[in-house]
């Protein structure tokens, strides 16, 4: 599974700002993830990880389930979420995992729940995640996503960002309870009137215990999606009006308590919702990591600070099967993974077609 060979022309546009600065001079493929797992999981996408004491925290959505031992392989239905834990931090690693599981039927289960009288069109989508090792819990943004019947890959509306918490002492039993905003909702960033939404990662700094906490947004405007950015004290995470939001540029940096007034990040755009951004000590700044639209490129930009200014560094390809209908999401990185102080790391993305995480190894030269 984790074999990696060399990828042919994976290097597609190669950019980046001058002869001087960082490049990527290898991109490797290092196979598909998690498809040998006894949980019925036939088929995942977001990807995003979490690292916690000793396990990571892989998180996925729309989650399909086959019988994981009928001869026929018959089709059980499916989940909105669903998670796996591993205690690797090496990508050989990843051969070595265990998905959460309802014991009752030994397949996967989700771990953010339905709550009574939700159905199977509202979708409960994991995103970004931090794990506060003092109080041994997990906070995890998520989306609510409201299915509009077409049956289409692009048939749904995304109704809000909210964030969820749970107890992470015994993982394996592990399931986010939605919390409620300073108003008494779960969704704490409608998606309503050009409004951004929050959470589609955190970025993870340099400091084991950070001042703050940063909290990536989007916001869609003319059919773009352009990044914005929120802080937080990390004792103050549960807490919606503990929020600031990025108002000034990257050289006057101010913050306001309205996410109506937040500012674009330069540089930071064109992802569809899933991103990772991480400081990388090789390269001494921080890296945004997302696939460009849902076209075969995955995107890669280098910031001095979490509020950009974003530049890019290269954009590599992510091939896919040869369907005419096939397109490719979900790039991130997964620092927990990276080698060599960050020289190389490890990216994963989903093909439509395929429906597993591809993952590759990428090697940065400066």
């Amino acid at each position: 599974m984790m074999s990696v060979v060399a990828l042919a022309g994976a290097v597609l546009a190669m950019t980046w700002s001058g002869d001087a600065g960082p490049r990527v001079v290898r991109v490797e493929n290092a196979g598909l993830l998690f498809t040998d797992n006894q949980a019925g999981v036939s088929g995942v996408d977001a990807g995003y990880s979490v690292l916690m004491d000793k396990d990571t925290l892989w998180l996925f959505g729309d989650v399909f389930l086959l019988h994981p031992t009928d001869p026929e392989k018959r089709y059980v239905g499916g989940v909105s979420n669903a998670a796996l834990l591993t205690s690797a931090r090496t990508a050989s690693g990843l051969r070595r995992y265990r998905f959460v599981t309802d014991p009752a039927t030994g397949l996967a289960r989700q771990v953010i729940p339905n709550l009574p009288g939700e159905g199977n069109e509202t979708r409960l989508w994991p995103a970004g995640g931090w794990y506060d090792a003092r109080a041994r819990r997990v906070y995890l943004y998520w989306a609510r996503i409201r299915t509009t019947g077409g049956g289409g890959p692009f048939d749904f509306r995304l109704e809000g960002h909210g964030l969820a918490a749970a107890d992470a002492s015994e993982p394996d039993r592990i399931r986010f309870e939605r919390l409620k905003s300073e108003h008494g909702d779960e969704l704490w960033w409608p998606n309503a009137d050009g409004k951004p939404v929050f959470g589609a990662a955190v970025v993870r700094g340099p400091e084991a215990r950070p001042r703050y906490l940063y909290v990536v947004g989007v916001e869609e405007r003319q059919g773009k999606k352009i990044g914005k950015l929120a802080r937080v004290a990390p004792e103050s995470v549960a807490k919606s009006g503990a929020y600031e939001y990025f108002s000034g540029s990257p050289d006057h940096p101010t913050w306001s308590a309205d996410p109506s007034q937040s500012a674009d990040i330069a540089g930071l755009a064109d992802f569809p919702s899933e991103l990772s951004v991480a400081y990388n000590r090789y390269l001494g700044g921080y890296l945004a990591v997302h696939s460009v639209g849902i076209a075969d490129r995955i995107r890669l930009s280098l910031a001095d600070n979490p509020w950009g200014p974003y530049r890019q560094i290269a954009e590599i390809g992510a091939p896919h099967r040869a369907f005419e209908k096939a397109f490719c999401y979900a790039g991130k990185e997964h620092p927990e993974l990276a080698e060599q102080g960050g020289r190389v790391i490890y990216i994963t993305y989903v093909d439509s077609q395929r429906y597993w995480l591809q993952m590759l190894r990428v090697t940065f030269e400066r």
